[in-house]
């Protein structure tokens, strides 16, 4: 999911003194040996992530419960909704003042590892042994093992049935259909139904899995395994003129609609409120838009160019990690928490699946007779498409997140008519060397 436009460039200028900003961290409050007269069995921990009203619940209901495991240890809660997550967090990190355990993306693994801000798991006592090697994997940057996988998902786009019923359309089968069935099935679906329904969100605006998706069946991916963008100028104008499709057939929102609902919340999209038939998202995210359409939503694979489920190139993704800052007060008790999140049944038991599929094999079989009809929903997909998916793409490298952002902006510029699909894939191309690395 990216991050507003505007957001972005605050962290990065934070981050783009790593020096200084080791400086800060080291004599912060957070520093290890601070002055915080915590012994070394337990003490006052902070816990930060992002999430949805399910997740801050089910997380706090969590914490609750590890009091019972580790009653010398307490974790302060620190809840925040995506848009303002991250600057926050770099706010903190360079005031020397970062939580001490971190909800963790993909898309700033590499960056924050790589400038010390995050410890190295792989020091600490955290047991492995149970999590799947390939989730194990998603989570080490350059040898050193500084996140774990908080759960498995992967692209998916979300159906609302009602929607496609009002419509009269029928819902597509997802092991064949193309992009161009994509783009028939959302036109109708928008002339069909009352003014201000779509068929499916605009693409272009909301970025993410879709873009990925449609780059790797092109045989490219956004990174590659250098650190360098993976794809053409022609392969990213080709996906913009797909998405203008979306938008000239009127099959998605108009630009100013689209770009508007790229601001809001999952919850507030316009698939939660019932007027868009389809949205992409990872699948984890079925939990949430589940429960928003009283439990009617159905998962989809993504299409393909070829028609072939075993070629839509879908992959297993950390829908997120869980990490610990390098200045954490009592990095041990720090990592025994995370231990506990990922490797107990008893914490499955209460996390379940929202924040994706549990990456510890146990714990995916203890939970699965407690799993809610939603979680189930997310749960099939992981397990129906297992034998369909392509290699992991490469992780996002430091600096990614700007290139994104300028892929977000361009974006905006096509869809706004200021720019051709062609001059805006050779303007991110261009500006993609400056800010890699």
């Amino acid at each position: 999911m990216p991050l507003p436009i505007a957001s972005r460039p605050a962290r990065r200028a934070v981050l783009g003194a790593p020096l200084a900003l080791l400086a800060l961290s080291s004599c912060g409050p957070n520093a290890p040996g601070g002055a915080g007269g915590d012994d070394e069995a337990g003490g006052a921990l902070r816990f930060a992530w992002w999430g949805n009203a399910t997740r801050d619940e089910l997380t706090r209901e969590a914490l609750s419960a590890y009091e019972d495991v580790a009653p010398e240890v307490t974790i302060s809660a620190e809840p925040g909704d995506w848009s303002g997550y991250w600057d926050k967090i770099a706010t903190q990190v360079a005031g020397g003042d970062a939580p001490d355990i971190l909800q963790m993306d993909e898309g700033y693994l590499a960056e924050y590892s790589s400038r010390g801000i995050l410890a190295d798991l792989a020091e600490t006592s955290i047991d492995t042994a149970g999590i799947d090697p390939a989730a194990l994997e998603a989570g080490r940057v350059d040898g050193g093992l500084f996140a774990l996988n908080a759960g498995i998902n992967a692209p998916v786009l979300l159906a609302n049935p009602a929607v496609f019923e009002e419509a009269g359309v029928e819902m597509p089968d997802d092991t064949t259909w193309t992009w161009d069935d994509l783009v028939d099935i959302a036109t109708r679906i928008s002339e069909s139904t009352a003014e201000g329904t779509f068929g499916v969100q605009q693409f272009g605006a909301a970025g993410g899995p879709p873009l990925a998706v449609f780059l790797r069946q092109l045989g490219a991916e956004r990174f590659s395994a250098d650190g360098d963008i993976g794809f053409t100028a022609e392969q990213l104008a080709q996906w913009w003129e797909f998405t203008l499709r979306l938008q000239d057939s009127g099959a998605s929102p108009e630009a100013s609609v689209a770009v508007e609902e790229a601001g809001q919340t999952v919850d507030q999209s316009l698939f939660a409120v019932g007027r868009c038939g389809l949205q992409a998202q990872w699948s984890n995210q079925a939990v949430t838009l589940d429960s928003a359409l009283d439990g009617t939503v159905e998962v989809l694979r993504m299409p393909s160019h070829a028609g072939s489920a075993d070629e839509a190139g879908l992959w297993y993704k950390a829908s997120m990690y869980f990490s610990v800052a390098a200045t954490a007060q009592n990095p041990e008790a720090a990592a025994a928490f995370v231990d506990w999140m990922v490797n107990s049944p008893d914490a499955g038991k209460i996390l379940l699946a929202e924040r994706g599929v549990p990456a510890n094999l146990e714990v995916r079989d203890a939970i699965r007779e407690d799993l809610t009809d939603s979680d189930r929903k997310a749960v099939d997909f992981i397990e129906a498409i297992a034998d369909e998916l392509g290699d992991p793409p490469p992780l996002t490298p430091p600096g990614g997140g700007a290139v994104d952002d300028g892929i977000a902006r361009r974006a905006e510029d096509v869809l706004f008519a200021r720019s051709s699909p062609a001059d805006a894939a050779q303007a991110v191309v261009d500006e993609a060397p400056g800010l890699l690395g």
